[in-house]
């Protein structure tokens, strides 16, 4: 008889808050070589700064430094766990094909929120 227990999803998880963690509070800092390269940000600059304004529960400073790090990113990194500890638990996961696609759309919108947060006229409306 088999047991079911989640083992890789807690260290997953421990890993992803860790590194949130520091990345928010300043003890990791990954420079950005597209950034420092081309003067542009990438769809992931401010993120860190967002995960520290998360930290300090300012949700509108957070939205500021990066939204789609917000509103997408932090998301999918919840529903990648749980899928994980669905997946190690024998329950039920959606099958590849659908989490292809899932993936898909995720590489779209970051491809999007990286050029729209180029132009010129989202630089006017930020804070």
């Amino acid at each position: 008889m088999s047991t079911t227990a989640l083992r890789a999803t807690p260290v997953a998880a421990l890993g992803a808050v860790a590194a949130g963690v520091a990345l928010g509070t300043g003890a990791l800092s990954i420079p950005c070589w597209y950034h420092a390269l081309t003067g542009l940000d990438c769809p992931f600059c401010g993120g860190s700064r967002a995960l520290g304004a998360l930290l300090r529960l300012d949700l509108p400073a957070a939205l500021g430094y990066n939204a789609f790090a917000v509103l997408v990113l932090l998301p999918a990194v919840v529903i990648g766990l749980v899928l994980l500890g669905r997946r190690e638990l024998g329950r039920t996961v959606a099958p590849w094909t659908t989490l292809r696609w899932a993936l898909a759309g995720l590489a779209v919108l970051a491809v999007a929120w990286w050029v729209l947060r180029d132009l010129p006229q989202f630089h006017s409306l930020s804070v």
